[in-house]
C-alpha cells in the first residue's frame, strides 16, 4: 500500500471516529483494532504497521484503497434495495451471501450515504453481554447494566431515531445464544426499526438444521425472518467485468486473465488493486 493510499485510509479512519464520544469507544467498536493503533495512524507513525493490518483498518470503516469504485454487481444492487426497504419499511431480513461477494462493502457503503445506519461485524468472541457492549457503544451509547438492561436501553434509543436500520454482518460467527438474542432484540424492535442479519451461507445452513433439529430458539430466528432467506451464492455473469470496467481495467484480455484468477470479488479487486498500480507507476 503506498503513502497516498495510507493516507486516505487515515482519513477515513479519521472520519469514523468523529462519529463517537471517544476513541476509545470507536476502538471498541473495531474488530482487532486498538486505540493505541488508531493514534498510530492518525500521527502518521506508520513504519511498524503492516499492510495487512492498513486493509484490516480500511475494510472496517468503509473505505477501499485508491478510492475503490462501486459498480452494480448483482449483490450490490440487490442488497442496497434491501437495506432501503429494511430502514424505510422497518422490516427484518435474513440475507446469505457467498463469500467474497461484496456484503460488507456494500454494507459500509450504505452507512457511509445514509443516516441513522448502525452496523456490527461478528466474531466468534462475542457473549451476549459483550455483544451488546458493542452495538451500544457503536451507537454512541454508555454500555451499562444486565444484558435485558441493556437491550431494553439500545431498543428505545434507536427506536428515538429517524428511519434507523441495524446491519449485522457475519452473523453466522456468532455462538447460538447470541444469535437467539439477536432476535430478541429485533423482536423488541419490531414497526420501530428495521434489521439485517446477514452472513455466508453457513447462516442460512446454521439456522435451518436448528430448526430441524428443534433445538431451542431456532424456530423463533426462523419465524424473525419470515421462515426464508434471500440468498446469493455466486458471482453474476456480468459481476467481474462491471467491478473491473470501474476501477479502471477496460482491457479484454486483462478481464478475462483476472477472471481465470479468481471466484470471487476479494481476490478480484486485489487482482485490479495490483493491475492499475503497475499501469500507475510504468
Amino acid at each position: 500500500m503506498t503513502n497516498e493510499q495510507k493516507g486516505q485510509v487515515r482519513d477515513a479512519l479519521v472520519r469514523y471516529v468523529n462519529n463517537f464520544p471517544t476513541q476509545g469507544m470507536a476502538a471498541e467498536s473495531l474488530h482487532g483494532i486498538s486505540s493505541s493503533t488508531i493514534s498510530q495512524v492518525k500521527n502518521h507513525n506508520w513504519e511498524q504497521l503492516s499492510d495487512r493490518l492498513w486493509h484490516h483498518v480500511a475494510r472496517q470503516v468503509g473505505f477501499y484503497c485508491g478510492e475503490w469504485q462501486a459498480a452494480d454487481t448483482s449483490v450490490y444492487l440487490l442488497l442496497r434495495i434491501l437495506l432501503s426497504d429494511a430502514q424505510h419499511y422497518a422490516m427484518t431480513y435474513g440475507i446469505a451471501i457467498g463469500e467474497g461477494l461484496g456484503k460488507t462493502f456494500t454494507a459500509g457503503r450504505y452507512m457511509r450515504e445514509n443516516e441513522s445506519v448502525y452496523y456490527i461485524a461478528c466474531n466468534e468472541q462475542y457473549n451476549r453481554k459483550s455483544f451488546m457492549a458493542t452495538l451500544m457503544t457503536n451507537a454512541g451509547v454508555e454500555a451499562k447494566g444486565t444484558v435485558p438492561q441493556m437491550m431494553m436501553h439500545y431498543a428505545m434509543h434507536i427506536a428515538e431515531q429517524p428511519a434507523p436500520v441495524l446491519i449485522i454482518d457475519d452473523a453466522h460467527k456468532l455462538k447460538d445464544r447470541v444469535l437467539h438474542l439477536v432476535v430478541l432484540l429485533a423482536n423488541s424492535m419490531m414497526a420501530k426499526a428495521g434489521v439485517v442479519i446477514m452472513g455466508s451461507d453457513k447462516l442460512r445452513t446454521k439456522i435451518v438444521e436448528g430448526v430441524r433439529l428443534k433445538k431451542v430458539g431456532f424456530d423463533e430466528i426462523y419465524q424473525s425472518i419470515g421462515r426464508r432467506f434471500i440468498t446469493v451464492e455466486n458471482m453474476g455473469p456480468k459481476d467481474l467485468d462491471l467491478v473491473c470496467r470501474a476501477n479502471g481495467v477496460c482491457e479484454e484480455g486483462l478481464i478475462k486473465e483476472i477472471a481465470e484468477q479468481c471466484d470471487n470479488l476479494h481476490t478480484a479487486s486485489q487482482l485490479i488493486q495490483r493491475q492499475t498500480h503497475y499501469s500507475h507507476a510504468a
